[in-house]
């Protein structure tokens, strides 16, 4: 085979008219997915917080939750978060760790509490307002997983691609540029490493690792009221901010131990910032049966989110005695590739609507249990993109084609003896994926808390456990022509909570 030359006046022939976005509906789903539970008591509870109420965390579950409330109060709740990532590639299993602190919850709810006879004049027995925020998700993570592969190559995925789109940098992301620029296609764009490695037997070794971190916290403006101990209702306008840095580096090498098969190794980068806000409204109800039983329901809208995307990409390859063969001016193996300028797209993302079921059932003083079922319609969430309406439809028909309604369930105890509480909870997390049993996305939470009151000082701390699964594939860019293997990530976080707080 005669080696394709880079040049970048026949890529700029090459290359396509029009760009393409980056996002997918995987983007969608890490911004629709939310953790339940802000403060150690609620986070002791499993998450569980639609109908008792009378804790900081239930506004951003069932804001009715306000109603019970007959003092104002200030929570803080700073946590540490720290656990083991496990991933399984090609039969090889790697494990990666972290550990941070940040903070979980700031709030003040303030009160007006009718008394004496204003009390027993008016229906309307309590008033309150929340302002704070509450965390509700934690996007720090690190991920490795590395196996060998004899059946395919990234550089497959790059030859694909560059034949379908050509070889420009106005292409997200831009391989067939890396490939054609960075030594790995021959003139017909055909993948080096395919015919000087796998097709002759061998074998490549294969490491994917990621860096991430950022979060959505919640800002909220919550009013709840009550309404002659019978009825608790709430309302919520609520700020997000999304914050998401992901440093991701695919490594590929050759495991023949020849030097002169025109590859040694590549190493491709991509940088992905994204900041965003959204707004939406939450609504609740919390019925007082009786003495013992509290029944809540709440419905959330979907966030009406902006984001802007900023990412950069670039390859290093090592493609031994390749250019000396050919003849290059410049001989060394190595080359790096980058594009000319990072990318930047603003868009639009509508997430998913929520309902949420509550039951708390009293034991006197002695404490409580209490449950939520929620309903969460992951294949409702739609892009919006202003300059690509025909690509805004395709990913849009992805999400619906791909995820299915989630579901779940969170249980909680709490038990109380004079100014001490213990708690326990569990909550399930049924997958959002269609294929559930290709790619996971279930998870479970196991907890443990603890709480004490003296007057006006409170404090409750909280351990929780979370069991997460997930597959994805390995490469940038899915194919039905290139084997992709499959790669399938456990999470086992811990988290550690305390809440201090302060009744006036």
């Amino acid at each position: 085979m005669k080696l394709f030359i880079p040049s970048l006046v026949l890529a700029g022939a090459i290359a396509a008219a029009t760009p393409v976005q980056a996002q997918n509906e995987i983007d969608a789903l890490r911004y629709g997915r939310l953790d339940a539970g802000a403060t150690a008591r609620s986070l002791g509870l499993g998450g569980a917080g639609g109908s008792y109420g009378g804790d900081y965390s239930t506004l951003s579950i069932n804001p009715a939750g306000l109603g019970v409330y007959r003092t104002s109060e200030i929570t803080l709740t700073p946590v540490l978060r720290f656990g083991t990532t496990k991933g399984d590639y090609l039969g090889s299993t790697t494990n990666e760790t972290d550990a941070r602190f940040n903070l979980n919850n700031f709030g003040m709810v303030f009160t007006t509490a009718a008394k004496g006879k204003a009390y027993e004049n008016s229906k309307w027995k309590a008033f309150s307002i929340g302002i704070g925020y509450n965390r509700l998700a934690d996007f720090h993570d690190q991920v490795t997983y590395s196996g060998r592969n004899n059946a395919s190559s990234i550089t497959d995925i790059i030859s694909e691609d560059a034949l379908m789109n050509g070889i420009g940098q106005n292409l997200l992301p831009p391989l067939g540029f890396f490939g054609y620029n960075g030594f790995l296609l021959y003139d017909d764009l055909g993948s080096i490493p395919r015919a000087t490695i796998l097709d002759e037997g061998g074998a490549l070794q294969q490491t994917k690792s990621w860096t991430s971190g950022g979060g959505i916290n919640e800002w909220n403006l919550s009013l709840g009221g009550n309404y002659n101990e019978k009825l608790m209702v709430g309302l919520g306008l609520n700020l997000l901010s999304y914050k998401f840095d992901r440093t991701l580096n695919f490594y590929e090498s050759d495991l023949t131990g020849n030097n002169n098969n025109d590859f040694d190794h590549l190493s491709y980068n991509e940088y992905l910032t994204t900041t965003g806000l959204g707004v939406n409204l939450k609504f609740g109800v919390i019925y007082v049966a009786n003495e013992l039983l509290r029944i809540g329901a709440s419905v959330h809208t979907p966030t009406w989110a902006g984001y802007t995307d900023l990412m950069d990409y670039d390859l290093t390859t090592n493609t031994e005695n390749l250019k000396l063969n050919s003849g290059q001016n410049d001989i060394n193996p190595v080359t790096f590739v980058q594009t000319d300028a990072p990318y930047q797209f603003d868009y639009s993302l509508r997430t998913p609507w929520r309902g949420v079921l509550s039951a708390t059932v009293f034991m006197g003083q002695h404490g409580f249990v209490t449950a939520d079922y929620e309903y969460v319609g992951y294949n409702s969430m739609s892009y919006s993109f202003r300059d690509d309406r025909e690509y805004q439809t395709q990913v849009n028909n992805a999400i619906r084609e791909t995820f299915t309604g989630g579901h779940n369930i969170r249980l909680g105890v709490e038990g109380r003896m004079d100014n001490f509480m213990g708690r326990a909870g569990f909550a399930y997390h049924t997958s959002p994926f269609k294929r559930a049993a290709d790619f996971g996305g279930s998870g479970m939470d196991f907890s443990l808390g603890l709480g004490a009151r003296f007057g006006a000082l409170f404090a409750d701390l909280a351990y929780v456990y979370r069991m997460r699964n997930q597959s994805e594939f390995a490469y940038p860019l899915a194919s039905s022509t290139v084997p992709n293997e499959v790669a399938d990530l456990r999470y086992g976080k811990n988290l550690i909570a305390l809440t201090v707080g302060f009744k006036f």
